[in-house]
């Protein structure tokens, strides 16, 4: 597949720093990610030029179409490490998975099935239906964080639901669990609903990280630093530091972020009239 420079925005803001994308289909042919090697390797391409030097792969499980559990992801990680290391591409990729929010999926986890953030044990990636919030979900959320993990919402700004009352995220920030949002939701590559569900949620304190969700090499692409500008426009400089470039790898590593940082940092942003 051909590379789109223009998309992978090489001009981009510090597109030299080692950032860490937390949410990203890279993995060949496992789910509606990267459909062979050709485009894992584009893909990842596209990665380097924007800056990143850490991918979290996150193929879909147990969303009643793909079931991926931990062993096979982990072999198929390391396929791809040779691969990326035969052609020169300077990516670490980190095992993980994007986990539909299911009664099983504590289960899954607590069994060593279901892969955490990075394999770390501390974080895990959940994503809810496109438009609902199913009964039972506060329930399912509680149960993760009663095993000490975080739970971490994948692109809340495009679920309807929460489009519609971004206050149910925040009460579930306010339990424990942060929020993950897609870069391209805030250049409007979804849409403009999309793109205010983001702000607001943004500006709420309702979103802790910027990810990709890359699935292709052109459209939806491995791309971060684009965030970069409209979350500073919404905020301030310091909001977009740290969901862009520090608690990412936080994540990765294993570490809870600092959230007293993003509190205060947000505390000077002005409200909208």
């Amino acid at each position: 597949m051909g590379v789109n420079q223009d998309e992978a925005g090489r001009q981009s803001r510090d597109a030299d720093t080692n950032l860490t994308d937390l949410h990203c289909h890279l993995l060949p042919g496992l789910d509606d990610g990267a459909r062979d090697l050709d485009q894992s390797l584009a893909m990842a391409r596209l990665a380097v030029q924007d800056g990143i030097g850490t991918i979290v792969v996150t193929p879909h499980h147990l969303n009643g179409v793909y079931i991926n559990p931990a062993e096979p992801v982990r072999e198929h990680i390391q396929r791809l490490r040779e691969c990326l290391r035969q052609a020169k591409i300077p990516i670490d990729l980190l095992p993980g998975s994007e986990l539909h929010l299911t009664p099983e999926l504590p289960d899954a986890v607590a069994s060593g099935q279901a892969l955490t953030i990075a394999d770390q044990g501390c974080a895990v990636l959940v994503e809810l239906p496109v438009h609902t919030v199913p009964l039972g979900t506060e329930r399912l959320l509680e149960q993760l964080i009663a095993m000490n993990l975080t739970p971490v919402i994948a692109h809340p700004e495009r679920n309807t639901e929460l489009r519609r009352r971004p206050q149910r995220l925040a009460e579930w920030v306010s339990m424990g669990c942060l929020g993950q949002i897609t870069a391209q939701s805030t250049t409007g590559k979804f849409g403009k609903r999309v793109r205010q569900a983001a702000k607001t949620m943004i500006r709420a304190g309702s979103i802790h990280v910027v990810a990709s969700d890359a699935h292709r090499d052109r459209r939806r692409i491995p791309a971060m630093t684009p965030a970069y500008k409209p979350i500073a426009a919404w905020t301030n400089p310091e909001v977009a530091e740290l969901l862009l470039r520090v608690f990412p790898p936080d994540l990765a590593a294993g570490r809870q972020p600092k959230l007293s940082r993003l509190s205060k940092a947000l505390s000077t942003v002005e409200p909208e009239i």
